[in-house]
């Protein structure tokens, strides 16, 4: 399903980019992820994506708020196989 989704992003790759990841254990899987956008608001072109509306989707202030800052930083300071936000990938 993450393939699938990230495959049908890929016209977005000039003003975001992302890492996502399926954290959990089976059968109780769950994909997360923390994109970072061009811009204020996520672009049209995503939002007709067709899986959008299965995510949950929210604004992220890292410059202001720093549970958002911690956040960021765990998704693209970690590598393979660490606890990102309190989960094993």
């Amino acid at each position: 399903m993450l393939g699938g989704f990230l495959s049908r992003a890929e016209h977005i790759n000039k003003i975001a980019f992302a890492r996502m990841g399926v954290f959990g254990e089976e059968p109780n899987l769950e994909i997360m992820g923390v994109w970072l956008m061009r811009g204020t608001e996520v672009p049209d072109g995503f939002k007709d994506h067709p899986q959008f509306e299965y995510y949950k989707v929210r604004k992220m202030d890292p410059r202001k708020v720093a549970e958002d800052l911690k956040m960021v930083r765990e998704y693209f300071g970690s590598v393979e196989e660490e606890m990102v936000c309190g989960l094993k990938a």
